[in-house]
């Protein structure tokens, strides 16, 4: 038999002590990822760990949500809505092969979407294949200056949305 899931992981469904939740979203700076959009119902963030250049995470914001039927349909369609204008800002600026979009919660149990842009040839670290998790977290982190000019161009990006 597999793997139990953690005795938290429960309490993050219902919203106690969520993880997620207890980002402060009107920080530009979240130590994870920098702010490029405050949407009507998320926030985009550049993710900060790894070696991804362009990986953007979409937190819905509105209230805690585990899964997007635990949204209204209004809420739903805004998210997705969100979520496909931050796919278009990197398709935009970075000009990838292939948009990987995610939206999992088997860790942090609140409905956020992960959209990565992925590289041809030697460009990805995994071509064809999902990315191995040692790719997006700590150690690895992106040069600071090149994170905060991308952070800049997606913002205006976004802005024209």
């Amino acid at each position: 038999m597999g793997a139990r899931w953690p005795e938290k992981f429960r309490q993050h469904m219902a919203g106690e002590n969520c993880p997620m939740c207890g980002n402060d979203f009107d920080a530009t700076d979240i130590g994870w990822g920098l702010l490029v959009r405050k949407g009507t119902v998320s926030n985009t963030y550049l993710w900060r760990s790894g070696i991804i250049r362009g990986y953007l995470v979409i937190v819905f914001t509105t209230r805690h949500a585990a899964e997007p039927t635990e949204m209204t349909p209004e809420e739903a369609a805004a998210f997705w809505r969100e979520t496909l204008e931050a796919g278009r800002a990197v398709e935009h600026l970075y000009r990838p092969l292939k948009l990987n979009y995610q939206l999992l919660g088997n860790s942090i149990p609140h409905a956020h979407f992960h959209v990565i842009p992925r590289r041809s040839g030697d460009e990805d670290p995994a071509a064809g294949e999902p990315l191995p998790f040692a790719v997006l977290d700590p150690p690895l982190h992106q040069d600071e200056s090149t994170l905060q000019a991308d952070a800049r161009e997606l913002r205006a990006l976004l802005g024209e949305c």
